[in-house]
């Protein structure tokens, strides 16, 4: 099953906002979307995937300033109307886990799924309601693995990797799939594409 990578971006749509989200709830080709999140100056949680906006980092910006560039708060993506998976890559070290985790937790009808590339991140997450993983488990390698999940990167990917994490219950994403590339591993349970 495939999964929109920062949401289903068609003409005139731009990645990381609710129309791309939109698309890929009302798509048949996707079971879910993938977004990213920072803090703002004011603690506000937005979805983007670069730290910087208009010359300045996001959390040096308040909310007020970021809206103005089209960048939209991760509470109305959560209110969005879908049982699909929403995939939610925290791009921030320093996101205040509390805060983020009581925002979630309030949204427990949801398919909510959270990964880091930073182990340090998801390690404080304490008895969630939703899903948590690890993207790259390559690089981020831990011998204390709890995750509920793994998103591997499609060029790193063996099938002998997926194969041992499958064994030990975990879902397994392949993260960076291009119109290029083959699908070659059929024992994935999701698969991130940039389509």
């Amino acid at each position: 099953m495939f999964i929109a990578h920062r949401g289903l971006v068609k003409k005139g749509v731009v990645e990381n906002t609710l129309p791309a989200f939109l698309n890929a709830i009302k798509s048949n080709k996707y079971a879910g979307f993938e977004l990213d999140v920072y803090t703002s100056k004011d603690k506000v949680f937005v979805v983007h995937h670069d730290p910087i906006v208009n010359g300045k980092f996001i959390w040096k910006q308040t909310y007020k300033e970021l809206r103005k560039s089209g960048i939209i708060k991760l509470v109305d993506v959560l209110k969005l109307s879908t049982d699909k998976i929403i995939l939610i890559d925290i791009k921030d070290i320093n996101l205040d886990i509390t805060k983020f985790t009581k925002l979630l937790n309030k949204y427990k009808d949801k398919n909510i799924y959270v990964m880091s590339f930073f182990n340090s991140v998801i390690k404080k997450f304490k008895n969630p309601t939703f899903k948590v993983g690890i993207l790259n488990f390559v690089l981020n390698s831990t011998s204390e693995y709890n995750y509920d999940f793994i998103g591997i990167l499609y060029d790193i990917a063996t099938t002998h990797m997926i194969n041992s994490l499958k064994d030990l219950n975990i879902e397994v994403f392949i993260y960076a799939i291009s119109k290029k590339d083959k699908y070659i591993f059929n024992d994935v349970y999701y698969i991130v594409d940039f389509i």
